[in-house]
């Protein structure tokens, strides 16, 4: 396997449609879009979404051809400068998973400096690869010459194991809810920690 590389701006479309395809299954994707056609429709803008805020930061680390990619923060959780062009016209409950989620997720982050993992994402013809784990390597051995620990959420028991084979613990659960008229409950996520090595 060739090493990851940073992304730029050329690998946007590519990168949304890995985002959008790994995460097809992911229970908080699913949380904002739990209508198949939707999620086909409109998915892939979110993912886009997220990840220009990365690629502003030069935070976003990809495989050649983009079937895998980690989108990091980093330390401080800088806000980049993103023009996202006219607002997507999106439902009010959605808006309120977005806030509530931006909220709980908030209030579960480290206060310690530290690199945040937003997202890792393997398009699913591509799984199983070890692509992940290299993506993190590169991020891990920065944040360990900082001093520097890395945070993740994630909302299956099945990445909670894959995660800690990669050197996080769990810090901390929750549920997710939100005040949108359709229901009192979301997934539930777990936030976990790697220290420094």
């Amino acid at each position: 396997m060739s090493s990851p590389v940073r992304a730029t701006s050329d690998d946007l479309g590519q990168l949304a449609i890995t985002g959008w395809r790994a995460f097809t299954p992911d229970p908080v994707v699913r949380w904002f879009f739990p209508n198949d056609a939707d999620y086909e429709a409109n998915g892939r803008d979110m993912f886009a979404w997220v990840l220009r805020r990365g690629l502003a930061l030069d935070t976003v680390w990809a495989t050649p051809g983009s079937t895998a990619f980690a989108r990091w923060t980093p330390p401080g959780r800088p806000e980049p400068d993103v023009d996202d062009g006219p607002a997507a016209d999106e439902p009010d409950w959605r808006l309120a998973r977005y806030i509530a989620y931006k909220e709980i997720t908030d209030q579960h982050a480290p206060t310690e400096d530290h690199w945040y993992l937003n997202m890792l994402a393997t398009h699913p013809d591509w799984q199983r690869r070890g692509y992940g784990a290299a993506l993190m390597g590169c991020v891990f051995a920065i944040a360990d010459a900082e001093g520097l620990g890395c945070y993740l959420e994630t909302e299956t028991a099945e990445n909670v194991a894959y995660y800690r084979r990669h050197g996080f613990d769990v810090r901390s659960e929750w549920d997710l809810r939100a005040d949108d008229g359709r229901s009192d409950t979301g997934p539930h996520q777990w936030g976990m920690w790697r220290p420094p090595r």
